[in-house]
């Protein structure tokens, strides 16, 4: 999971590699555990070699530890940001810090002190310049409270310790000067190389795995004999998943002190567990002779997971040296550490792994954990700036070891309802491809070269890790496994043990192919531009099948043409970059079924629709229609039709029956339809819905475009027979998220919606037909504690029949503020709206339904019902009830007085606000809710207030139940039952599908 910054090599890049260098920092360090107080005590001792031509005043110290110490350092508030509030509002008992810190220079006290925002940076102030060349030694004791293993990496759940990130540590100081980095959860390391020569005392029942080489014999003796008791134990009694305790040993009275010494190293971590048990191995390196001990320590509880982990610790090692370089280090060890924050985090020689379901999934994860020794390890990139250069080449090579290893997995497939609904054929590579290809089709996604901290949460593991794996995978395939294996390991040969860039990187990789590879620096890594081959034609001529292939994407790359029969590719020909359009030539005469850009989905292209043609056929570029139950994967050799039954109730139509036909598969397509038709009782014809779109994702100013057409119509009434009464509307719309996506992530977003409106009314012998339309922005913001949603729009309507028009602007704004943070969570709402008609002409002012005079049109101070509801947005059961049940439903809009009343509607002004308070110690769907308002009846202002309690669950269902209310509302009730008068929301408009991914997603 890491990388760092700015390094250079002197044997490749000599011109650049003049202006390199890097410092040393060799440690000595002496600790002891108490673990009763869950403290760690020691001495440390670091040389500091000054290898810069600069002259150094001072030398900064990271004090990790102390990022646990209170609920506003950088830590706390980035866990804050993603709404983890332990550190932030958890007990003291959680929280952790380093003091006891008394630094001395060759012996001699000096003055340092704490970073003014960060605690956990201070600066040592040098009483003499350290030149160039020149060392000094630094030492101090120190006192770490342990913080608890919930919070972050550092930490310990009862008697298990997780020790990394523990030590005072020089921060990096290289070409563009000091890099003092704030620890945080999202954001690793960036630190110097040197050596560690370090001890730990602590009760001997203990068993440790750490960074380096163990050096006390007795340790060595005790790691032995655990590991042929354990094997022997797992031979005997094969473990399960139900049988062990986790429960801890009592501690050993008796200390022990044990050892290690590692070179070339830039940390150290230790874990500590009486519980362990410990298996061991050996690794043959495939470059050389050198053998390499690997070592698996686990709890009992999850022995049945961990009893083949020394396989997956092998095979890691193996294929990683094979592909990149040999291990260069003697151990290699693996750690269960399910139980903690920290699970699934790598350190040199040591990688601690986190919780796995499935045996499977604990190899993807010791494989990728155990990588990181190369990526992050080996190769020092600043992972703080350039997360990518370890997680994402890191990921790479964790799917080419599961491709490898497994060529027929279906590890996606068995993640997604156990390959059911036709997830059967997607593999290891797939679970990236699809991730990638869904957030870059929201236009959610962020460049890959983006630092750590500005990622949101959800592109920090999509983008980070699997789009750079994606795009190297992508590289792999076009220059074919010899050269990139090539480029690989001359990478980590010059490189190794140093602090590499990626201008670095590219000048190593374009050195060793001999390829100009800017459209996978610039394009690909620095950018969201979209990939997007055509395969245009192929043609059969006297030297062979033409075939012509067309960049319409935004990334200038090589392009892979394959012919294929039976199922399988055959012939492969590459269009390298540099021109939109270009021709391969397959030689000879081809007998083949299709001809396919990149057949084996290895291009991240978010449309594949345009990459095949057929043999033969009348339609060579349309597959035969495949129809799929319910949804799938978009094969992109197939035209899929997924469908689903269906059934639908409202007053009119009864009971509808149907089917829904669609293409919205787990990755949305750049064409979509939603078709869902359904024979209806009432009308005794089709009623249902039906929506078409294409989206694209221009490179500046919108996230995502969206150009749709939707369609509609259901009976409405019953005064009618059969289908002489029902609605017919069709709304054209352009959709965009507005932004770039080439920017940093924010807490805010924004939207653009352009809607149009022709719709039909019949009610019997009479038909109304109207125009119209409504521009929408939206604007949300979102903070853990605070949310913010604005809502400007102006609508527009006229009719077809009569000189009737409307038009009006309304503006909303909601607060949300979370009152209850710690043992319960509670939110207040508060919510204003204005609105102003400032168009009226009706030739009907009858609010008889279906004549659309001034009720129709007007605004709603308890929300739209079904009549008001004029551009059909939401589905009401009794559209056109003035009385009973279904009457009383209403959507959550314009006034947003919880009541059923149709006092208040104007087609003036109207100025109202409302309170929601979710009820602390009950269910939080639970609250109270007060509205007020004043609005101008066409005569005079008038005012409403209305106060009660409901329930809510989220903005689907809302049921309303009035306690108080204000003279003039109470006396429109009349003599209406109190059951009239409760109000209900029922949201089912779920047909937008895009929509519902991108609110998830933020």
């Amino acid at each position: 999971m890491k990388q760092l910054a700015l390094f250079l090599l002197l044997f490749p890049l000599q011109s650049i590699g003049q202006n390199y260098f890097q410092q040393e920092v060799n440690y000595t360090i002496d600790v002891r555990l108490d673990d009763t107080k869950h403290v760690l005590t020691g001495m440390e001792e670091f040389e500091y070699i000054n290898n810069s031509p600069d002259k150094l005043d001072k030398i900064i110290i990271h004090l990790w530890p102390n990022a646990y110490s209170t609920g506003h350092t950088a830590l706390a508030n980035q866990q804050y940001e993603q709404d983890e509030n332990d550190l932030r509002y958890g007990s003291d008992s959680l929280k952790g810090c380093i003091d006891s810190l008394d630094f001395r220079i060759n012996g001699s006290p000096v003055k340092w002190s704490l970073d003014e925002e960060n605690p956990d940076i201070c600066t040592i102030q040098l009483p003499f310049p350290l030149k160039p060349g020149e060392h000094l030694s630094i030492s101090t004791p120190f006192r770490v409270k342990i913080p608890s293993g919930v919070i972050s990496r550092l930490g310990h759940i009862g008697q298990s310790y997780q020790m990394t990130q523990w030590y005072p540590k020089p921060a990096v100081y290289d070409v563009d000067g000091w890099h003092p980095l704030p620890y945080l959860n999202q954001g690793e390391f960036y630190s110097e190389y040197g050596s560690y020569d370090v001890r730990i005392t602590l009760p001997e029942n203990y068993v440790v795995g750490a960074t380096g080489d163990l050096q006390t014999e007795s340790e060595i003796d005790f790691m032995d004999s655990l590991s042929v008791k354990t094997a022997d134990q797992l031979q005997s009694s094969p473990p399960n998943k139900k049988g062990a305790s986790n429960a801890f040993p009592a501690s050993s009275t008796k200390y022990k002190t044990i050892r290690f010494i590692q070179k070339n190293v830039h940390d150290f971590a230790w874990f500590a567990d009486k519980r362990f048990m410990v298996l061991q191995g050996i690794i043959e390196l495939p470059h050389s002779d050198r053998t390499v001990t690997s070592w698996a320590m686990f709890t009992p509880k999850n022995a049945y997971l961990w009893q083949n982990a020394i396989e997956y610790i092998d095979d890691a090692t193996f294929y990683y040296s094979k592909w990149n370089g040999d291990y260069p280090y003697n151990n290699v060890t693996a750690v269960d550490g399910t139980i903690s924050a920290g699970g699934g985090m790598e350190y040199p020689n040591v990688t601690v792994i986190g919780r796995s379901r499935t045996a499977m999934e604990l190899e993807v994860v010791i494989v990728h954990e155990v990588g990181h020794n190369w990526f992050y390890g080996q190769l020092g990139s600043n992972e703080r700036v350039h997360g990518w250069m370890d997680e994402g080449m890191n990921t790479l090579n964790e799917t080419r070891y599961i491709q490898t290893k497994y060529p027929d997995n279906a590890n996606f497939s068995k993640m997604l309802f156990g390959g059911a609904m036709h997830f059967n054929d997607l593999d290891h590579h797939d679970s990236g491809d699809i991730s990638y290809r869904t957030i870059a089709w929201l236009g959610q996604d962020q460049p890959v070269e983006t630092s750590s901290p500005e990622f949101t949460p959800i592109n920090y593991g999509i983008v980070m890790y699997q789009k750079t794996g994606l795009i190297f995978y992508y590289l792999k395939d076009y220059l074919g496994e010899e050269l990139f294996d090539k480029c690989a390991m001359e990478y980590y040969r010059n490189w190794e043990f140093k602090h590499p860039s990626p201008a670095d990187m590219r000048a190593s990789y374009e050195k060793t192919s001999g390829k100009d590879l800017g459209w996978l620096f610039d394009d690909l890594i620095n950018t969201t531009h979209r990939i997007d081959y055509k395969l245009v034609n192929a043609k059969q001529t006297t030297d062979g099948l033409l075939v012509k292939v067309k960049n319409v994407g935004q990334v200038d790359g090589p392009i892979e043409v394959n012919l294929v029969k039976d199922g399988k590719v055959f012939a492969t020909q590459w269009a390298e970059p540099g021109t939109k359009t270009s021709s391969v030539l397959f030689p000879g005469e081809q007998d083949f079924d299709q001809v396919v850009i990149d057949y084996t989905k290895d291009i991240p292209e978010l449309n594949r629709s345009n990459n095949g043609i057929k043999a033969k056929g009348l339609f060579k570029k349309v597959e035969k229609p495949t129809f799929e139950l319910f949804m799938g994967d978009n094969e992109a050799n197939k035209t899929n039709v997924f469908w689903t039954p269906i059934i639908g109730s409202n007053v009119y139509d009864k009971f509808m029956i149907g089917a829904a036909f669609h293409n919205y598969g787990i990755v949305p397509s750049k064409w979509n339809y939603f078709v869902a038709p359904t024979y209806s009782i009432g009308r005794k014809m089709v009623s249902g819905i039906a929506e078409f779109s294409v989206v694209t994702h221009p490179k500046k100013v919108f996230k995502q475009s969206k150009y749709g057409l939707s369609i509609k119509s259901f009976k409405h009434d019953t005064t009618y027979r059969s289908n002489e009464s029902y609605f017919l509307t069709i709304s054209p719309y352009w959709q965009a998220q507005l932004g770039s996506r080439d920017k940093k992530a924010v807490n805010y977003s924004q939207s653009l919606l352009v809607q149009g409106l022709v719709r039909m009314d019949k009610f019997g012998p009479n038909q109304y037909d109207h125009v119209g339309g409504f521009i929408k922005y939206d604007f949300s913001w979102k903070k853990p504690d605070h949310t913010i949603n604005v809502q400007l729009r102006n609508d527009f309507i006229q009719s077809l029949n009569d000189t009737s028009q409307m038009g009006r602007i309304r503006l909303s704004a909601k607060y949300g503020l979370r009152y209850m943070r710690k043992n319960q969570e509670r939110w207040i709402e508060i919510r204003g709206f204005y609105g102003n008609q400032y168009l009226r002409k009706y030739a009907n002012s009858s609010a008889l339904p279906g004549q659309f005079g001034g009720y129709q049109y007007a605004m709603s101070l308890s929300g739209t019902d079904g009549q008001q509801d004029l551009y059909t947005e939401d589905y009401f059961f009794g559209r056109n009830e003035l009385s009973g049940i279904w009457s009383q439903q209403r959507s959550e809009n314009m006034g947003g007085f919880r009541s059923t009343s149709y006092y208040g509607s104007t087609d003036r002004w109207m100025l109202t606000g409302n309170m929601w308070l979710q009820l602390p110690y009950v269910p939080k769907i639970f609250g109270v809710f007060a509205d007020a308002g004043i609005f101008h009846n066409g005569t005079s202002t008038s005012t409403a207030v209305n106060l009660g309690v409901g329930m809510k669950l989220k903005n689907i269902f809302g049921l309303y139940f009035p306690l108080w209310m204000s003279e003039e509302l109470s006396s429109s009730f009349g003599t209406s039952k109190y059951s009239e008068k409760i109000r209900f929301t029922l949201n089912l408009n779920i047909a937008n599908k895009s929509h519902l991914l991108s609110n998830i997603l933020n």
